[in-house]
């Protein structure tokens, strides 16, 4: 695709608006430019569409009351998590926030553990210890996030010098919103990375609203990649809602931190389509700016246009595909809604260092 088309695409991508949505003569597809095979192209629309479909069902989930906790939708942006995600090689590590389930499924996570955790279950990857995505699997490079945002920027910062200190070709990917961007840890975070030149990429997710909040009200820049002036680090833009621009800007960052040039901050413009979780109504939205985001942004009829486009598939082939996911799924949930609860006994299991139990605890922890 020609630069003023991906220039155009963009700049729709960015408007959110009613008028934006009257000026739009075409759907708007997916960058053309691509080093994606035929088969990693299709691969990269299961994990899209995974995501979406794993997430209606935690919704329905709970709704029903058979999920503990709330549920944050990605709805909307899920071609930023799970495109920048399938950038990485296998030894690279990922810290998302809890609207970025596709990277976590991208690493390799299965769909019926995220279940299972939502659930509390004794199955979930916490035995019913904590919820929703708040886990991690090192052995995937998985680092859990915790609910402090900004706090995981320093972190993957800590992973990285241990890599480099057992001298690992290891890059990490932290993703950060508008809103995590105005803590003190991001900069903190992100000053050190910089500093030491470590090969950490940060995702900002520009999705309009941190809550309620506004971008407008959280910083004064036009685009947040204008921060990585300040730390002295590349600041890149992509289309959020653009799988294939956020796939390849990611494997361009990774490659030039691979190479030892240090951190890289990539601004994706994206928007939230559902309040902060299922309990906000999002009252404080224009109804105008979600339909011109649903009708003509949405990242999966975006990567599906283009896939049928591109003759990489046909829509019998995506709808075949669906369907498949949904079998799939279907077993997840009855696989996780088997699973017993945890019980009480074990609840101090995984939690205390053995040498450092608490006297209370320490029986039932030591005979384990």
């Amino acid at each position: 695709m020609k630069k003023e088309t991906r220039r155009k695409n963009a700049e729709e991508a960015e408007a959110g608006t009613a008028a934006a949505a009257a000026a739009t003569t075409s759907k708007l597809t997916c960058t053309t430019e691509t080093t994606l095979n035929a088969e990693q192209m299709l691969e990269l629309y299961r994990y899209l569409k995974l995501t979406r479909s794993v997430e209606e069902r935690l919704v329905n989930l709970y709704r029903q009351t058979k999920v503990v906790g709330g549920v944050f939708r990605s709805l909307g942006q899920e071609a930023t998590a799970v495109g920048t995600a399938y950038a990485l090689e296998p030894q690279d590590f990922i810290t998302p926030l809890i609207r970025d389930l596709g990277a976590v499924l991208v690493k390799g996570i299965r769909a019926r553990d995220i279940f299972a955790q939502y659930m509390a279950k004794a199955w979930g990857p916490s035995g019913g210890r904590d919820l929703n995505i708040h886990f991690g699997d090192m052995e995937k490079g998985f680092i859990g996030p915790i609910s402090h945002l900004g706090d995981m920027i320093p972190v993957m910062t800590g992973v990285l010098l241990g890599a480099r200190l057992q001298k690992k070709d290891t890059v990490a990917l932290a993703y950060i919103g508008d809103g995590g961007m105005s803590t003190g840890a991001f900069h903190e975070g992100l000053n050190f990375a910089a500093v030491q030149r470590l090969p950490l990429i940060v995702i900002a997710e520009y999705n309009h609203y941190a809550y309620s909040t506004p971008t407008s009200l959280q910083t004064a820049v036009k685009d947040l990649a204008e921060k990585a002036a300040g730390y002295g680090i590349p600041g890149h833009i992509v289309d959020g809602n653009d799988i294939i621009a956020c796939y390849e800007v990611t494997k361009r960052a990774a490659e030039y931190a691979r190479a030892g040039n240090g951190a890289v901050l990539i601004e994706a413009k994206t928007y939230r389509r559902k309040g902060h979780a299922e309990h906000d109504d999002q009252r404080y939205v224009p109804t105008d700016e979600i339909e011109y985001w649903e009708k003509q942004n949405d990242p999966v009829d975006r990567y599906e246009a283009y896939l049928i486009e591109q003759g990489t598939a046909t829509r019998e082939k995506l709808d075949e595909m669906a369907a498949t996911i949904e079998r799939e799924l279907d077993e997840d949930v009855a696989w996780a809604e088997s699973s017993p609860m945890p019980e009480a006994e074990q609840a101090a299991y995984g939690v205390f260092d053995n040498s450092i139990v608490p006297p209370a605890f320490r029986p039932k922890v030591l005979e384990r």
